[in-house]
């Protein structure tokens, strides 16, 4: 293999004769006879290695390199023109980056749709390894950033200050981090046992999780202008427990799970409304309206349809037919969020959402009703073996309150449904066994966790 990255010489014998032969008066011209003679000389390259390349194939017939038929290849003021020609730095060899930058709108434009279309086809392409987004710090020696900036304006600086943790959440004065590892020991200082509030945070998250209300109403600011814990010695102990378990959040949650405080009911006690009308000292348990996430899984669970798979690729979850993975695999566009994210109070997410807002809009009701997604959900419960092989219609009616609503029903509602399904004929067939059960998936009960 040639050398193409080798410094050329500044002159050629061909390029000197090829100058004299045309004999340019102006730059154009001047460039017209390189062209002409390097298009010239790309032709014969492009010949010769297909040549070359034949020589290999089953048929073909090895010619030596000294063979006068190679003299293209082997000619020393033919290699030193390609040199000129695909060498780096040549004038010939334009940077992408600045080929890019000399091209008109139109096809700029449409070569950076074609970048995207290729990049996309990395990312999603079910062939494509896994990747992370990671980060690189740069030499602090580099960059003067550490100052101060007044009033939060970059353009005003003050003081120079040095990488370290906040004086405020540290019992002792913080030493400044190491060059080149300070997002680590950030990192190290976060979630230090010399930090209490991290813990104390990923506490209270937890409990908002399960009873609606974190033991700080604020949970995204802990500082004095927040509210004030309303049982602090226990969010203390539980911050000190999480930390001797290890920090694992599954024993937290079973810690919580299996208090008498979440095993309370949602039942009202007047005296207790009157002495706690926002139930702070936790009398009952506040009433808790299933996240967009969890109704979905949920309903897929309860029609035997949920895929449990761990790990994988995103998915999209408004698609038909519906991809039955746990939601939290489902992917999420930050700038077109999906209808359905918006009418069940998604969080944003092009922003850090510490609470969701919760409110109740007739389009929730709309979508219970009329969604195809809760209809085939319907359909799907109907057709399980567990329901189809009841004898009796009454058994029937039991089965599918056990599967949607973890219950038997009370004889009322057993009356009530058999009267809805043989209203009309007896063997109406199952389009009115769908909308029972569709009717309980759209229930309050199914929604709402009591």
């Amino acid at each position: 293999m040639e050398n193409l990255n080798a410094k050329p010489p500044p002159w050629n014998p061909l390029v000197l004769d090829a100058l004299r032969e045309r004999e340019p008066s102006s730059m154009m011209e001047l460039a017209e006879t390189y062209g002409d003679l390097f298009a010239k000389i790309e032709k014969e390259w492009v010949l010769e290695k297909l040549k070359a390349a034949e020589e290999a194939s089953p048929a073909g017939t090895i010619i030596p390199d000294q063979d006068k038929r190679h003299q293209v290849i082997n000619s020393a003021i033919l290699r030193q023109l390609r040199r000129h020609l695909y060498a780096e730095g040549t004038p010939t060899q334009l940077p992408i980056q600045l080929g890019t930058r000399l091209l008109n709108r139109t096809v700029k434009d449409q070569l950076n749709g074609k970048r995207n279309a290729i990049h996309q086809l990395h990312l999603n392409h079910p062939g494509s390894p896994p990747r992370s987004m990671a980060l690189l710090e740069t030499d602090p020696n580099k960059r003067d950033i550490f100052h101060v900036f007044k009033r939060g304006n970059p353009l005003s600086k003050g003081e120079r200050v040095q990488p370290r943790f906040m004086t405020a959440l540290n019992q002792r004065a913080p030493s400044n981090f190491p060059s080149k590892r300070q997002r680590y020991h950030l990192a190290q200082s976060i979630v230090s046992e010399e930090n209490p509030l991290t813990r104390r945070v990923i506490v209270n998250w937890v409990w908002r999780h399960h009873l609606g209300h974190g033991l700080v109403r604020t949970p995204d600011d802990f500082g004095t202008r927040g509210a004030r814990p309303t049982h602090p010695k226990l969010l203390d102990f539980l911050a000190s427990t999480f930390s001797e378990d290890g920090w694992s959040i599954k024993k937290l949650h079973k810690r919580i799970l299996l208090s008498r405080t979440y095993k309370q009911a949602a039942v009202e006690n007047h005296t207790s409304r009157v002495m706690d009308p926002e139930n702070h000292w936790l009398w009952r348990r506040p009433r808790k309206r299933l996240s967009l996430e969890s109704m979905r899984d949920a309903m897929l669970k309860v029609s035997g349809e949920l895929n449990l798979e761990m790990g994988g690729r995103p998915f999209d979850m408004m698609s038909e037919p519906i991809t039955a993975r746990r939601s939290v695999y489902g992917f999420v566009n930050r700038d077109v969020p999906s209808t359905l994210s918006t009418t069940f109070d998604g969080a944003n997410p092009s922003a850090c959402t510490a609470k969701r807002p919760e409110t109740t809009v007739p389009q929730q009701t709309l979508f219970a009703l009329n969604s195809t997604f809760i209809q085939d959900r319907a359909k799907a419960i109907m057709n399980l073996n567990s329901i189809q092989k009841a004898p009796t219609a009454e058994e029937k009616i039991r089965r599918l309150y056990q599967q949607t609503l973890s219950r038997l029903p009370e004889p009322m509602e057993i009356e009530l449904a058999v009267n809805h399904v043989e209203a009309e004929n007896p063997k109406s067939g199952m389009a009115r066994w769908q909308q029972l059960a569709h009717a309980l998936l759209a229930s309050n009960e199914f929604i709402f966790v009591d």
